[in-house]
């Protein structure tokens, strides 16, 4: 199985940012990471062995690191983490 990511492009104040999520390299749950741009990945073990466990752990971490920033679609309507 070849890895399976989630992937968005937004703007952070006004600014073009990709954002990625890892789900797993192998399975799903066995290699997770977020990643922002080009950054080193930051890796984490999710709470359970599951696509939408993952996902939602990854987008917890992002939400964290852009607390207090403006996230908007490429359209420029709010990104809502859907």
């Amino acid at each position: 199985m070849s890895s399976i990511r989630w992937i968005r492009s937004i703007m952070v104040d006004g600014v073009p940012t990709n954002l990625e999520i890892m789900i797993g390299s192998n399975s799903i749950a066995d290699k997770c990471y977020v990643r922002v741009n080009a950054e080193p990945e930051f890796y984490f073990k999710p709470p359970v062995d599951s696509r939408e466990a993952t996902v939602n752990k990854g987008k917890e971490i992002l939400k964290s690191r852009f607390q207090g920033k403006t996230l908007t679609n490429l359209d420029g309507e709010p990104y809502t983490w859907n």
